[in-house]
């Protein structure tokens, strides 16, 4: 069961690709964070990393290197925050393998949520609800 800070290899579909009309990612993403809310435990919250250091219009948090272990990466790695991709449990076919690659730790995932809830308010994040 896939649980807030796992790390999986999924198959992310960029919010730009979405608007191209593409339905499924280009490739399996290094890993991915998966976020879960008690509201709809179903839902699952996928937000995309990325070893290319993000441009300045992009919201992103570097991967620290003890995280990076943790989590199974190669580092650097760079969590994009500013877009997700949204899916139900039961419909995660672009998934890799069903089990987790690693996981982040709590303290940093409490700063990974602070930042998205602060996007989140300003308007600033952006959803791929994926079916």
């Amino acid at each position: 069961m896939l649980k807030p800070g796992d790390l999986i290899r999924y198959h992310y579909l960029w919010a730009r690709e979405a608007a191209q009309g593409e339905e499924s990612g280009r490739k399996a993403r290094p890993a991915c964070i998966v976020v879960r809310t008690p509201a709809d435990p179903a839902c699952l919250f996928v937000f995309p990393l990325t070893s290319q250091h993000p441009g300045p219009d992009r919201a992103f948090l570097s991967v620290p290197e003890i995280e990076c272990r943790r989590g199974g990466l190669g580092g650097p790695s760079f969590l994009i925050l500013d877009e997700y991709n949204r899916f139900l449990v039961t419909e995660a076919f672009d998934l890799e393998a069903p089990e987790p690659i690693g996981a982040f730790s709590g303290s940093f995932l409490r700063k990974v949520a602070a930042s998205v809830k602060d996007l989140a308010q300003s308007r600033r994040l952006r959803a791929v609800t994926r079916r």
